[in-house]
């Protein structure tokens, strides 16, 4: 009796059933493993070192531009970083039949999705951009260069939702394809092509989601890119991509949680 009274009955029903205990699982798989830490650690240590050598040891460098560096850095490699850690969450799963085992339970479909898409999506934003970030404000501070808080954290913003559409792309291929070339490949490719895409087409820029953190082909220095000028105060560029950006993280959402719904395992 003693044992059992340190569990807590969870009387969950419809699509939220499981949701609890699986939400638990898809946050311990973060916080209580060392890749929190891990994480926080590559990719504070990566994208300050860089702004380190530009702050303190490039003469030319205007320490203004910095804000609008750490918005290309920290929105051109983390997504590399959560498209692998996130290629085997569903697919993975599915080859090995764990996804048939936890299914097996008084667990919803839908539960099982946003058990994935939740608590990697409040990880990978925590370790890849928040944690670098508040490192990098520091550096900002140090050099007489730190940019306008509210600037900063809506910079920041549009960074997490730069790495989120390619969480949830990855996590809906998983959902799609039984292949895990396939599941890593495509957002690889999506993230190292966009830029010849953009070149060949040029109203892409309305849709994929270079411009949050890079300027479009042709443009001079980094404006264009949304999140570098809402950190360094320059006018806005057009605001469609981030739109449309959040639009297709629901819409990715929204597909792999209904097509999961009629796989058979």
């Amino acid at each position: 009796m003693t044992a059992n009274s340190e569990f807590e009955l969870r009387q969950e029903s419809g699509w939220r059933r499981g949701l609890g205990n699986l939400m638990d699982a898809g946050f311990a798989a973060w916080w209580s493993t060392n890749l929190w830490w891990v994480q926080t650690l590559i990719w504070t240590g990566i994208i300050n070192v860089i702004l380190a050598g530009l702050l303190w040891g490039a003469e030319a460098f205007e320490p203004q531009e910095a804000p609008a560096l750490f918005a290309l850095f920290g929105g051109l490699f983390p997504p590399i970083a959560v498209t692998i850690i996130m290629q085997d969450a569903v697919v993975g799963e599915k080859l090995s039949g764990t996804a048939a085992w936890v299914l097996s339970k008084p667990v919803s479909r839908t539960a099982f999705i946003l058990s994935k898409l939740i608590p990697s999506a409040v990880g990978a934003v925590a370790t890849m951009t928040l944690f670098p970030a508040a490192a990098a404000y520091v550096q900002f501070s140090l050099a007489g260069a730190a940019p306008r808080p509210l600037s900063y954290l809506l910079g920041l913003g549009v960074l997490a939702v730069n790495l989120l559409y390619f969480l949830s792309l990855t996590v809906l291929l998983g959902v799609l394809a039984n292949n895990r070339a396939v599941v890593i490949g495509v957002p690889l490719a999506l993230a190292f092509g966009q830029q010849y895409l953009l070149g060949m087409i040029p109203a892409l820029r309305y849709v994929l989601p270079w411009t949050l953190v890079l300027p479009p082909p042709g443009a001079e220095g980094l404006s264009g890119a949304i999140a570098a000028s809402i950190m360094a105060g320059q006018p806005l560029p057009s605001l469609i991509p981030l739109y449309v950006v959040l639009a297709s993280i629901v819409l990715f959402s929204g597909i792999a949680v209904w097509r999961f719904q009629h796989q058979e395992f």
